[in-house]
């Protein structure tokens, strides 16, 4: 039972979650997996161009809105596993937007959980892609991981499979104010402009 502290702070997370990917220039989206069929709650601008659909034609949505007659059933099965699982993962599969016109998408799919550890929101991340220009991706993703020390590199690691601050400063025997400095540190090192991206780059990366 939840009491309206942890509510409240929920609510929070939540915003904090949605501001995240309105300052992503990739196209992204937040779903709430405690809600019946994982639906999207929060699309960003860029999830609008991309695929056609406004964000009030997105809510309540399952992420299958985007899929169509020649969706690879594997790579759908992935995506699957990997939100039943509550693991991070990037894929490639072909999509449909709202006009119907396919797309090549390199989607990411990571979890978000609670201050108490349980499962509450997955970020998603979608990005047309040619034939083989995932690959260059990850290398490219590697290579600027690599810049990191490797004290942001486990924050990152860590961020990448859905852990709080607190969360991380405790796995690796640090105060959680050291973390938030870790996390402002890594995002301005890799420059992208949301702990969202920089998780994106950590799980093409393979972290």
């Amino acid at each position: 039972m939840f009491t309206q502290t942890s509510l409240g702070s929920r609510k929070s997370d939540e915003r904090e979650l949605i501001g995240s990917i309105r300052l992503s220039p990739i196209a992204s989206i937040v779903t709430n997996p405690r809600i019946d069929d994982n639906p999207i709650i929060a699309a960003n601008r860029q999830f609008e161009m991309l695929t056609g659909y406004s964000e009030s034609e997105l809510i309540g949505r399952n992420c299958r809105i985007l899929a169509g007659p020649d969706t690879e059933p594997s790579q759908s099965a992935a995506l699957r596993q990997a939100v039943a699982t509550a693991s991070p993962l990037v894929t490639e599969l072909i999509n449909y937007r709202k006009d119907g016109s396919q797309f090549l998408n390199a989607v990411m799919v990571a979890p978000v959980f609670d201050n108490e550890g349980g499962l509450a929101y997955f970020v998603g991340s979608q990005m047309e892609v040619t034939p083989g220009e995932g690959a260059k991706l990850r290398l490219s993703a590697a290579a600027r991981i690599d810049q990191l020390t490797k004290q942001q590199q486990a924050v990152l690691r860590l961020m990448a499979r859905g852990l709080r601050n607190r969360q991380i400063g405790e796995q690796l025997g640090v105060t959680e104010k050291t973390i938030k400095m870790h996390r402002g540190a890594l995002v301005k090192r890799l420059n992208v402009s949301s702990a969202a991206e920089a998780m994106r780059l950590a799980i093409e990366a393979g972290f």
